[in-house]
């Protein structure tokens, strides 16, 4: 928007719209939405268990050693329940739902007269009562799982790319007619998460002798981040989470 101050036009930015992080179950911000019609489906699975499956899935996370990450917990539920998108259900409740919040969520899940989001019918949710307080319990391998990732996301900003860019800038006479020479440069880009979750980025121009060391001092890198997780597999087995922290993935580079 433009605005005339003093016989001059100036430029006025608008503020952007505030932004609201969720986590979890979103059953507190009223009106339907897509990821609350997610949970409502996640739910009506988990209320069709079978009180066997209940007992089955609660059983193998309770008696699970080392981490319990995303595809493991998928994995522990397959084997218990045959239908994918029911197993995907049970999991995402499980990830997402604490065992502390089980009450005041069945409650608020009952909602009041004024409440406009969808409801539950009355059969799912006597079954949710009854199934979820004993599938949603404080499982040790899961507690580590989302202590690690707490302790990834807070010993830094996580990094989102990383690129060397190569190439020749003109070295000009005095004229600016001739071109005498080529000045070979190379800038290494950054881009990281910040706690916002918002990228951040930064150039850093290299010599040829820092990009020799930068290769150096990651092959040195390499062989000792192998050493310690050998040290930690015969120290613990199955002591190291699978996290993007931790996973080693074949990746075709993208740099220039």
């Amino acid at each position: 928007m433009r605005q005339l101050a003093f016989g001059q036009v100036i430029e006025v930015t608008p503020m952007p719209d505030p932004v609201i992080y969720v986590r979890g179950f979103p059953l507190g911000l009223g009106g339907p939405s897509e990821a609350h019609h997610t949970m409502l489906e996640d739910l009506k699975a988990v209320s069709g268990l079978a009180d066997a499956q209940v007992e089955a899935i609660r059983k193998r996370l309770l008696e699970t050693k080392g981490f319990l990450s995303t595809p493991r917990l998928l994995a522990l539920i397959r084997d218990v329940v045959n239908d994918e998108n029911t197993a995907r259900s049970v999991q995402r409740a499980v990830r997402n739902l604490a065992p502390s919040e089980v009450e005041s969520f069945l409650k608020n899940l009952s909602g009041g007269d004024g409440d406009k989001r969808p409801r539950l019918e009355k059969d799912i949710l006597d079954e949710l009562r009854k199934k979820l307080p004993r599938l949603i319990q404080p499982y040790p391998a899961l507690a580590r799982q989302q202590k690690a990732e707490r302790v990834a996301a807070l010993t830094g900003d996580a990094l989102e790319s990383i690129q060397l860019v190569c190439d020749l800038r003109p070295v000009f006479d005095e004229s600016r007619k001739e071109v005498e020479g080529m000045m070979p440069y190379t800038r290494l880009r950054l881009v990281v998460t910040g706690v916002d979750g918002l990228p951040r980025s930064f150039n850093a121009e290299l010599t040829h002798q820092q990009v020799h060391d930068l290769a150096d001092k990651a092959k040195k890198a390499i062989a000792k981040l192998d050493v310690l997780r050998e040290v930690v597999e015969k120290w613990l087995p199955g002591g190291l989470p699978d996290l993007p922290l931790t996973r080693v993935t074949s990746k075709e580079s993208d740099d220039a």
